[in-house]
């Protein structure tokens, strides 16, 4: 008698272990991606930022002039023989080395295979970027790709904090590439986008009275990134740029 209670003990145990495994299992698995593309994000943010801040140029001692140029009716450098591809490559495969991974994980998480092969396609296009050269077209395909993050993560972990970081930051550099590309009216809509996004989580009281320092603070960045788009200064969107960013 003592061995069928035991029995039906151990069996009562491994049924709640395993009834619990599998209501944890998505929450698990949803965290694990979330990581996953905050990997991204991260990578992505940092080789923006690098080109933004000039990190990627060579140094030539021979010559303390610039080797940029302007192409004709585009904003974006047309970065000459100064400009390190290699670094970038090497800083651009790490995004791509981590995304077999990721597209296991967003299919597993029901995401549809058109959007998922966008993630893909996009990384692809920015190494063949780099293979032309073509910073202009590498900036584009990363803005593409980093608008990816917020929309995989909205589908599955709805509207959380770290899904409206993501877009603010996704509005932020939309903004900034569509400026420097000479598109002022894109940059318009791109920097409107994000002062939307921001006062419409602001409807979130709870929320909004929790944070309200630091949301106060993105609320006065936001706004100058839109004065400086509004008065049409490269050098002030992107110094604004570079201060939003680094907030958010």
């Amino acid at each position: 008698m003592k061995k069928i209670v035991s029995l039906l003990l151990i069996l009562s145990i491994a049924l709640v272990t395993l009834t619990g495994c599998s209501k944890d299992e998505p929450a698990t698995l949803q965290d694990k991606n979330i990581k996953e593309l905050e990997y991204i994000e991260s990578k992505a943010v940092n080789i923006l930022n690098k080109i933004v801040r000039e990190e990627y140029k060579k140094e030539d001692k021979n010559d303390t002039s610039t080797n940029e140029a302007l192409e004709e009716g585009i904003g974006l450098p047309i970065v000459e023989d100064n400009f390190d591809w290699e670094k970038l490559l090497e800083d651009t495969q790490e995004i791509e080395d981590s995304v077999p991974a990721i597209l296991v994980d967003l299919a597993a998480l029901n995401i549809e295979s058109g959007e998922i092969a966008k993630l893909s396609d996009g990384i692809n296009n920015m190494i063949i970027a780099i293979d032309n050269k073509d910073q202009r077209t590498y900036m584009i395909e990363l803005n593409n790709v980093y608008s990816l993050i917020p929309t995989y993560m909205e589908k599955y972990a709805g509207d959380k904090e770290s899904t409206f970081k993501k877009r603010l930051k996704y509005y932020t550099i939309a903004t900034y590439i569509s400026y420097m590309d000479g598109n002022l009216d894109m940059a318009r809509t791109q920097v409107e986008e994000l002062d939307k996004a921001y006062n419409d989580k602001m409807q979130d009281m709870a929320y909004a009275q929790n944070n309200e320092y630091n949301l106060n603070k993105l609320y006065i960045l936001i706004q100058e990134l839109k004065r400086a788009v509004e008065a049409d200064s490269r050098e002030l969107v992107r110094s604004k740029y570079l201060l939003l960013i680094d907030e958010i």
